[in-house]
């Protein structure tokens, strides 16, 4: 069982790593997602926001920000726990589930975007929904650049604005 959760841990890392280096990662979401790794247990893995963000030395909403990234790559998958206490149920922390192969990632990132994009989260703007759909393609999700866009005057018009700057 211990090689089980060593070996599940040096995968994501290297996904992880792999998907920082492609540059679909920031050096923040890289340095959460490691730390995250780092409390998985025979138990399972459900650290706070807190705690994973005072391991890594980053704020909680760095922490959300790459948790919610890793959502979107399929990297992770979120369960929230809840207990009974005084006949209600209350939330508590979240459980997560690190994913390594690639087929299991893409159908979470599916997942995900689905439930972001028909399960009415108010979150999700329609600008946002325009920048993923943007971002992705076949294969997965792939940083996408803008177009370049001509220039608006021509380099004659732009040289006689700077010469008249100059009288």
């Amino acid at each position: 069982m211990t090689q089980n959760i060593i070996s599940l841990k040096h995968s994501f890392r290297q996904q992880v790593n792999n998907l920082y280096f492609e540059g679909k990662l920031t050096i923040s979401h890289k340095s959460v997602l490691m730390t995250l790794a780092t409390f998985l247990g025979r138990s399972g893995l459900f650290p706070s926001h807190a705690t994973i963000a005072q391991a890594c030395k980053r704020s909680e909403r760095t922490v959300i920000r790459a948790l919610e990234r890793a959502y979107a790559l399929g990297l992770v998958v979120r369960t929230h726990r809840t207990v009974v206490q005084g006949g209600k149920k209350v939330r508590t922390s979240n459980s997560y589930r690190l994913i390594v192969t690639a087929s299991d990632q893409l159908r979470e990132a599916g997942k995900h975007m689905s439930r972001a994009l028909w399960k009415g989260v108010s979150h999700l703007t329609d600008r946002m929904s325009e920048k993923v759909a943007k971002n992705i393609s076949i294969s997965g999700f792939e940083r996408r650049y803008p177009e370049p866009q001509p220039p608006e005057r021509t380099r004659e018009e732009l040289l006689a604005a700077i010469a008249s700057w100059q009288t």
